[in-house]
Formats: structure tokens, C-alpha cells, sequence
């Protein structure tokens, strides 16, 4: 048990370090420019873009060799589908760090990123066995991590006022990640998660180009795929878990409509 402990350490600190030299690893900076749908969009590869690529790594390898100490080996087939939360958590630490002002606050930003991000593994370790002790407070916690940065990587997706092709893209794949981890708790079979995921990410990101032309402040259409977000992943979980019916599709959209309607009433 302390083996797993100690693989999750060294990498916390790892992408810790690799996210802090982000801000200082000044090298220069190479803007590419490609066309698509008639409009320039630019990708930009600087110092913050590599080590974020690094600390990125670093937690794919990290958690892959935790995972590796678990005494139940013959659980640990296709592991990739523990990767998502925390990938999600290590790139939306790596989006936010730069331009957070000042630094007393960037430093407490930057543990908050730790101590999420070791949460998170911590977490995917003690849900590879579903008759482990810690499996329902360990699920419980990774899916309240999963919603929390739903939240969080949707406002700051839309805050970024970035065009649609690139925010949908952007919102497409934090959803695909996240609805990856939380869908794997229906312990239904892998490809079937992975092609729920997909549509909802799909689904996301065409919410995203749609919601862009709406006359609402961004964080209210932020909040509203939130709850888009929310209500798919509950159906997806339910028809994995095959107890999807009638009233309790009414049920999760009837409170999703109402959720959606304080959102975009509520004065503010």
C-alpha cells in the first residue's frame, strides 16, 4: 500500500515543479496558423505549452505505475480509462496557473492543483477493485472532483472568449474526460464507456457553438452546460446500469429545465 503512496507523491511533485517552471522556462515562442472554415486559427507553442505537455506525461506515468502496485493485477486491463480525471485536473492547472495575479494567490492555486490532482489518483487507485473497502467513498470523491471541474473548466473555457471552433474543441474534450471517469463507475464494459463518453463529448461541443450566439453573459452559458453536462452523464449512467425508464428521464430533465431556467432568469 505505501508502494502506491509513494509513486503518487514523487509524481504530484513532479507536476507541480513542471507547472512552476511554466512561468519561468522563458523560451520563444512559435505561433502556427492553419485555416478552417474560412477563418485563420492559431496554435501557439511557447514555454508553458511544453511543460504543461510535460506535467501532462508525468501524470499518465505516475498514475500508470501506481496503478501497477495493486495486488489485484488481473483488474488492470486497458488502465487508460483511469486517466481522465486526473489529465483533465493537470490541464486545467496548466490553462489556469499563467494567469492567475498575484503570486500569493497563484502559490495557493498552485497546491490546490496538488492536492486535487493526489486526490484524484488516490482515488482511481481504491476504485480498480469494486469490492475494496474504500470503493464507495473513493467513487463518492471522484465524482465530486469530476463536477466541481466541470464547472470550473467550462467557466474558464468561456471566459477565454475564444472562437467557437476552438472552445467547442476545448469543451468537447474536458466533457469526454470527465463523463470517461465518472461513466466508469457504472462498472459497465469499457467500450461502451468509451462510446458514451464520446457522444456526450460530441453533444457538448455542439452545445458550445449553438450556446456561443446566445445574448447571456458567459459564465450563465457556462452554467447551463454544466447542467447539460450533468443531465447526460445521469441518463448515460442509468441506461449503462440498465435502469433507465420513462419517469426517470422526465424526472432529470424536468429538474434540468428548472435548473436552467433559474440560471438564465435569476437577476445578476
Amino acid at each position: 500500500m505505501s508502494e502506491y503512496r509513494n509513486h503518487l507523491s514523487v509524481t504530484t511533485w513532479i507536476v507541480l515543479t513542471s507547472l512552476a517552471a511554466g512561468l519561468l522556462v522563458k523560451l520563444p515562442e512559435r505561433v502556427y496558423t492553419f485555416w478552417a472554415f474560412g477563418s485563420p486559427v492559431d496554435i501557439r507553442f511557447s514555454g508553458a505549452f511544453l511543460t504543461g505537455a510535460v506535467a501532462l506525461a508525468a501524470t499518465w506515468a505516475g498514475l500508470e505505475a501506481a496503478l501497477r502496485t495493486h495486488p489485484k493485477r488481473a483488474l488492470l486491463r486497458h488502465t487508460y480509462q483511469f486517466w481522465g480525471l486526473p489529465s483533465a485536473i493537470t490541464l486545467t492547472g496548466a490553462a489556469l496557473l499563467p494567469i492567475i495575479q498575484p503570486q500569493s494567490l497563484w502559490l495557493i492555486a498552485l497546491l490546490g492543483v496538488g492536492a486535487t490532482l493526489a486526490a484524484s489518483m488516490a482515488g482511481e487507485y481504491h476504485t480498480v477493485d469494486p469490492e475494496d473497502a474504500s470503493y464507495p467513498y473513493a467513487r463518492l470523491l471522484l465524482n465530486v472532483l469530476a463536477y466541481a471541474l466541470a464547472a470550473l473548466a467550462f467557466i474558464f473555457i468561456y471566459l477565454s472568449r475564444s472562437r467557437s471552433l476552438v472552445s467547442a474543441t476545448l469543451m468537447g474534450m474536458t466533457a469526454g474526460l470527465l463523463a470517461m471517469d465518472l461513466l466508469r463507475g457504472s462498472l459497465a464494459r469499457l467500450g461502451e464507456v468509451l462510446l458514451t463518453s464520446a457522444v456526450i463529448a460530441l453533444i457538448l461541443a455542439q452545445l458550445t457553438v449553438m450556446l456561443n450566439y446566445w445574448p447571456y453573459p458567459s459564465i450563465r452559458v457556462a452554467l447551463v452546460l454544466l447542467v447539460g453536462f450533468y443531465l447526460l452523464v445521469g441518463l448515460a449512467q442509468l441506461h449503462l446500469r440498465q435502469l433507465l425508464t420513462f419517469r426517470r428521464v422526465l424526472e432529470y430533465v424536468g429538474m434540468s429545465l428548472v435548473a436552467i431556467f433559474l440560471i438564465l432568469v435569476f437577476p445578476g
